[in-house]
C-alpha cells in the first residue's frame, strides 16, 4: 500500500511495470541494507536523481550483499569496474515523501526472472546514448543493446564491449526505446 505523506503525490506513476512475467518474473523478499539512509533523496549527493520523491524508486537496480540483504548499486559498489552482479529491480518506492513501506519495516521486494519483460519510466534509466544505440539495433547479437547500472542504480548503456553473452555487469537487454521517458527491457537476472 502506498503511504503518502502529501496528497500532491496521489497520482505519481509507477516507474516499473511488469509486462510479461506470468511464468518468468517473481518478487523476491529481501532485507534492505540497514546502513542505507532512506530519508535522503535517491542516493543523495553526487548519486542523487533529480526530482526523485523516494530514496529508492521501483526499477532501480538492486545488488545482493551478504545473506538476504540488498541495496541500490551505487550505495555498495563502484559500478565503473563492473565488480558487482545485479540481483534484480526494486519493486517499490522506499523512503522520501513517497513510500510503499513503513520506515520501521526493513523488507523490500526485488523483481527477478530471466526473460521477464518490464516497462521502465524515467528517471529510473539514463537515456544517454540509448536513442542512437536503439536505432542501430538490427536483430543481430553484435548490435544488441545491453544495460547495466550506474552509480545512481539507474539502468544505463553498457559501455564495455563483451559480446552477446551475459557479463556480471549486464542487468537487462533493451527491447524497445519508446521515448526519452520510457523503455522496455528484458531482465537478465
Amino acid at each position: 500500500m502506498l503511504r503518502l505523506t502529501s496528497l500532491a503525490n496521489k497520482y505519481q506513476k509507477r516507474t516499473l511495470r511488469v509486462l510479461y512475467g506470468n511464468t518468468q518474473a517473481y518478487p523476491y523478499d529481501a532485507q534492505l541494507d540497514p546502513s542505507f539512509d532512506r530519508t535522503q533523496g535517491a542516493l543523495a549527493g553526487s548519486n542523487s536523481i533529480a526530482g526523485a520523491l523516494a530514496a529508492i524508486l521501483p526499477g532501480q537496480v538492486a545488488v545482493k550483499k551478504a545473506g538476504e540483504v540488498v541495496t541500490p548499486v551505487g550505495h555498495a559498489w563502484a559500478t565503473s569496474t563492473y565488480d558487482y552482479r545485479a540481483f534484480g529491480l526494486f519493486g517499490e518506492f522506499v523512503g522520501g515523501t513517497l513510500s510503499d513501506i513503513d520506515a520501521s519495516f526493513d523488507r523490500v521486494g526485488v523483481w527477478r526472472g530471466i526473460g521477464s519483460v518490464y516497462e521502465i519510466l524515467a528517471p529510473v534509466f539514463d537515456d544517454t546514448g540509448l536513442a542512437s544505440n536503439a536505432a542501430a539495433e538490427d536483430g543481430t547479437g553484435a548490435q544488441e543493446v545491453y544495460l547495466t547500472a550506474n552509480t545512481k542504480a539507474q539502468l544505463t548503456n553498457q559501455t564495455v564491449t563483451v559480446g552477446p553473452y551475459i557479463s556480471p555487469g549486464q542487468t537487462a537487454r533493451l527491447l524497445n526505446r519508446l521515448s526519452s521517458n520510457a523503455i522496455i527491457v528484458e531482465l537478465l537476472v
